[in-house]
Formats: structure tokens, sequence, C-alpha cells
């Protein structure tokens, strides 16, 4: 979370904010307290990273990292840092990593996690274990070829009803990458898949129990449960990384709430549409 934190604030290196660099600001996308955010510095902004990360972050989202750097960048120069750290680094971005380092990131080695921590981060994120057999459709299939594919999934499904082997008819028809292995998935979470096959997965009842067709972005699914993880066996690792990273992002966004409160902010978000 740390890293994530250093890496947003890294994103604005190409160039502080200052008004004197800024073309005149006859659009205004933001305001914080006096000092605009242009349109041109956003989206020289928002370009840059667009190209150098190929993702595009919805621009509300980037435009919220603009709005905390300068409000932080305004706070630490409230508290005082030196003309020649300024000379040194773009300031707004050294301002903003002075203040995190002192306000935020020593919270973050204080954080406890607990047994109760634990299990209520499970009870959350239960972990089940599945296999499926897919069946692939073409987002651009028309209306008679997913016909086609779904008629050849409940074949497949009425086989299984009957009393055939699950893993074997993977082998055969699934055209997922976990054919090879029986269309086993491992333990995962209901966030680690699709929303629509998580929802029919973890409303199986009992090891051993078989879907009926489920239609994904992916295609066709039939889904068999075969196991489900308890607390003891759990991947307690992933549990404590996971409930570290919430109360990080939790002291990160009340530390900024905090600065944003007490700050004159407008926003045109009009000007930023995706």
């Amino acid at each position: 979370m740390k890293n994530r934190f250093h890496y947003i604030l890294g994103l604005f290196l190409i160039g502080a904010m200052s008004s004197a660099q800024a073309a005149k600001p006859t659009q205004v996308v933001a305001e914080v307290n006096g000092q605009a955010i242009t349109l041109e510095q956003f989206n020289q902004r928002y370009n840059w990273y667009v190209e150098r990360f190929k993702f595009k972050m919805p621009k509300k989202e980037f435009l919220k990292n603009l709005i905390d750097l300068e409000v932080s960048s305004q706070e630490a120069m409230k508290q005082g840092v030196s003309n020649e750290e300024k000379m040194k680094y773009d300031y707004k971005v050294l301002l903003s990593q002075h203040l995190l380092e002192k306000e935020v990131y020593g919270q973050f080695d204080k954080i406890k996690i607990s047994d109760r921590d634990l299990k209520k981060s499970f009870k959350e994120s239960p972990e089940i274990r599945a296999s499926h057999i897919l069946f692939k459709l073409e987002a651009n299939a028309d209306a008679k070829k997913e016909e086609e594919i779904k008629k050849k999934a409940q074949e497949i499904l009425d086989k299984i009803k009957k009393g055939e082997d699950f893993t074997e008819l993977a082998k055969k028809y699934s055209e997922g990458p976990s054919a090879k292995n029986g269309g086993d998935l491992d333990f995962f979470t209901r966030d680690s898949m699709v929303p629509e096959f998580s929802e029919v997965a973890f409303k199986l009842k009992k090891v051993g129990d078989v879907s009926d067709l489920v239609r994904t972005k992916y295609g066709y699914h039939i889904i068999k449960l075969t196991g489900v993880r308890d607390f003891k066996s759990a991947d307690k690792r992933r549990l404590e990384n996971q409930i570290r990273v919430q109360k990080q992002k939790e002291i990160y966004e009340g530390f900024f709430s905090k600065l944003k409160k007490n700050a004159k902010i407008t926003i045109n978000e009009s000007l930023i549409q995706d």
C-alpha cells in the first residue's frame, strides 16, 4: 500500500502545478484554496499517464489524485519546507511526500491484526474450490450460434446428471485453460471470478453439487463444487495482507478526507467526462 502511494505521487513528476507554468486558466477543472487545476494541466497529466502505463484510469479518479496532491502539498507548506528542497525537486510532489511520511506512513507500522480480525475477514471473504466446463461463446456471436453452444452445453449437463464423470467430461469438452486438469479451478474467493460465475458457485450447498448452465461473458459454464475451506485451513497470509491493505486504505483516505474537509474545493466534472 505504501508503494502504491509512492507510485501515485510519482505520476506527477512531469511538472509542478504552479499557475506560473500554466496557460491562462480559462477552463478550470478544479480549484483548491484558490489554486487552479486547468483543463490543459489535467489533460497533459492524464495523457502522459495513459501513454506511460497503458491504462485508462477513470478521469474522475485521476482528478481525485490531483486534488489529493494539491491539498497535501498546501498542508505541507503550512508546516514548513526549506527553499533548498523546493529547488531540487518538483515541489508539490516533494511536499506531499514529506507530509505523508510524517502523518501517514508511520501509522502503517502500528497496524495490529488480531485473530478476531482474521476470522471476520474470512467470514466476509470465504474460499471454495470448484471445477467447471466452459463452452466458449464469442462476443459477436449471433442468436443462432449462441443457441448451438447452449444446446451442446445442455447435452453435457444431461450426461453429468445421468452419472457420467465430471472430470473426464471437462477434459474432453471444456474450452477453458483448466480443461487439462479436469476443469479444476483450485480455491478462490468470490471476487476472484466474474459476478455471474461467483453468484452461482457460492450458492452450491454441498461438495459434489453441480449447477445448471451459467452464462457469463466467456460463454456457458457448468460448475461443480469440490471443496469448502474452513478457517483452520484458510490462507492466513492472504487474509493478513487483505486486512492490512484495508486498514492502510482507511488511514490514507481518512487523512485526505480530513485535509479536504478543511479546504475550499470546487470541481467542474463536466469538463472531464470519460
